[in-house]
């Protein structure tokens, strides 16, 4: 059982059939990867500068309204700057391993690849899109007395809004205030949607697709189901075509595409703090996350090659005879990468988000 000559063409070295086998079936996880990617597909996956492990993501100013009169053939004194500001983050490994026996492999070796090398792809992609998830929620943490809009930027924004609570720029107060409330009275409304959109159109933050693009709500299921309930809501939104910017997008409506993820952060009575256990039986509470282009910085997987970029996902199969498998009985499939995600919030002056995040109730 421990030869598998029949499947590899006569190759004789464990080592060089596993090779061959795992560039054939690396592709296949990357495309599992990039289907079941929701948060992913949105980031700025564009080439990064790496210091080591470090990699930074750099963004100008926002525009200014600072033009003035000039007078010709004087010199203006009051000089325009274009300082670049910039983000960085830490590469962390990420990775999952299984294993098969040569009776397993023996009997259905090439189904069992396949099936494997497509699960992990799942299972990378969930993986990516929490580390995502969860960047945006922390970079937008006790934030809500933090940034100001407008054209001389004296209008107080909340990027970070609770449903049926007025803002007080405390968003810790403001969570727990959400909390004693019932789901019907803190669901998601198309008033609440059209609140969020606002502010980000108020903070002059881009759309994904250009000025007639439209930004991208991640939203629970849960969430979702209050939606399709409104007989009003469902009657004004249209429904995107297939093949559009946004990925996984179902409806459209007030200049916002809603993208159905399994994968939202819930909290129950602690802000900040991921829990999907209702202990106090008044709900729980779900992240909308709305986001523009490029909210946040991801490295890029468009890698297809397995053994190519050490950053990019690859599938890795190793089997041989040693000291610890003898009659070379095993053979192990996992898949690595380098991965991290940060949100897009720099140094620079008068910085702010590129997304926001509206907490619901559902009334499910």
């Amino acid at each position: 059982m421990g030869n598998l000559t029949k499947y590899n063409g006569g190759a004789s070295n464990p080592a060089e059939f596993a090779y061959r086998v795992q560039t054939f079936f690396n592709p296949q996880m990357l495309e599992s990867l990039d289907f079941n990617l929701v948060l992913g597909t949105y980031g700025d996956d564009e080439p990064m500068a790496m210091h080591g492990l470090t990699v930074r993501w750099f963004r100008q100013r926002a525009a200014l309204r600072r033009a003035q009169s000039i007078t010709e053939g004087v010199t203006p004194t009051n000089l325009a700057e274009f300082p670049a500001g910039y983000v960085e983050a830490t590469l962390a490994q990420r990775g999952d391993l299984t294993e098969y026996t040569d009776i397993v492999e023996a009997i259905d070796l090439l189904n069992t690849l396949k099936n494997t090398s497509q699960g992990m792809g799942a299972d990378a992609a969930l993986d990516f899109d929490t580390i995502i998830r969860n960047a945006l929620i922390t970079g937008l943490a006790d934030s809500n007395a933090t940034y100001k809009v407008g054209p001389t930027a004296t209008k107080q924004a909340y990027f970070e809004r609770f449903a049926g609570v007025d803002p007080s720029g405390d968003s810790s107060d403001d969570f727990a205030s959400l909390v004693t409330k019932t789901p019907a009275q803190s669901k998601m409304t198309r008033g609440r949607h059209l609140v969020m959109v606002t502010q980000l159109k108020d903070g002059r933050v881009p759309k994904i697709g250009g000025r007639k693009g439209r930004y991208a709500a991640v939203v629970s299921p849960t969430v979702m189901k209050d939606i399709r309930e409104d007989a009003d809501w469902m009657t004004a939104a249209t429904r995107m075509a297939d093949g559009s910017l946004f990925k996984g997008g179902d409806i459209e409506l007030d200049g916002a595409v809603f993208v159905e993820q399994d994968n939202s952060f819930i909290e129950d009575e602690t802000y900040g703090t991921y829990d999907d256990a209702d202990e106090n039986g008044n709900g729980l509470i779900y992240s909308t996350i709305y986001l523009g282009v490029k909210a946040f910085g991801v490295p890029s997987l468009k890698n297809k090659k397995a053994g190519g970029s050490g950053r990019a996902p690859r599938l890795i199969i190793t089997r041989g005879n040693d000291h610890a498998d003898p009659l070379d009985q095993v053979t192990f499939i996992g898949w690595k990468a380098l991965y991290a995600a940060k949100a897009l919030i720099t140094n620079v002056a008068g910085e702010i988000p590129r997304y926001g995040i509206l907490r619901t109730k559902a009334t499910m």
